[in-house]
């Protein structure tokens, strides 16, 4: 889970000036860091692919829990591909989790890696790869076309070659805000994703679904497909606030500190 302190409110001893503090320490996510790591070990031997879903309330730690899964997964060999979903007046940014995630890419591999990963559908690809379109030769810009399908099979074609030659682990990050094309290759992906050594990861904030949110017919018709992990991160209680909170320098963990901040935080 994670936890900041504003220090002039629950530490008056220190400085006036008000800076946030957060502990190193990870705490209360045993079990759910445990499956999630099973998840990339059955992925590494066995090439076994798989999709997970975490939700949780806001601030309840599911990206502190996603920088451990990728700690653990670089250790491991893993390519770590991470994006996350904007919130926008006028609703999500197409495909926006998956163009931050391969963004790194373009600066990792050479241009003739990037070429030989994304095959002749290079052009297209360009939409969540600019650095593809530089690639892209006339014939293939003249062949390109705007397909949404096509555009998720060359897209899981592409990770699919990525995986053959280090496993990935692709963590999409709050889907709540997610727009309709990205909940669709999501739903895409969990469905046709077969013999690659890639982990998918998806998290959202389960308390911003009412009962109309375009992400809810998604979440079931995923869970459906039996093809998908789902749990939901809980609350910490005051021990593991306790321990945590031992981890802050100059913060002392004393009960009647942890009752305060328990009771700010909930």
């Amino acid at each position: 889970g994670d936890c900041e302190v504003d220090p002039t409110d629950a530490l008056p001893t220190m400085a006036p000036m008000a800076r946030r503090v957060s502990s190193p320490t990870f705490i209360g996510r045993n079990a759910e860091l445990e499956r999630l790591t099973a998840a990339l070990a059955a992925a590494a031997t066995d090439g076994r692919p798989a999709a997970l879903l975490v939700a949780g309330e806001a601030g309840v730690g599911k990206t502190r829990l996603m920088s451990e899964l990728a700690g653990r997964a670089r250790t491991a060999g893993f390519r770590v591909l991470t994006g996350g979903c904007i919130e926008l007046a006028e609703g999500g940014l197409p495909f926006a989790p998956i163009v931050e995630a391969l963004r790194p890419l373009g600066s990792e591999l050479s241009p003739d890696a990037l070429a030989a990963l994304a095959g002749p559908g290079r052009a297209e690809l360009a939409r969540l790869l600019p650095e593809l379109g530089e690639l892209a030769t006339r014939a293939d810009h003249d062949a390109a076309g705007a397909a949404q399908g096509r555009l998720f099979e060359l897209l899981l074609l592409f990770l699919r070659r990525l995986a053959a030659e280090r496993a990935v682990l692709l963590v999409l990050e709050d889907l709540h805000w997610a727009d309709r094309s990205t909940l669709d290759l999501l739903g895409f992906l969990v469905r046709n994703l077969r013999d690659a050594p890639l982990v998918l990861v998806a998290t959202y904030r389960s308390d911003e679904l009412h009962r109309r949110h375009p992400l809810l017919p998604v979440l079931a018709e995923l869970t459906r497909t039996g093809r998908i992990g789902r749990f939901e991160l809980a609350r910490v209680g005051p021990d593991a606030l306790a321990a945590q909170l031992a981890g802050v320098p100059g913060a002392p963990a004393e009960r009647e500190l942890v009752e305060r901040i328990y009771a700010r935080s909930e």
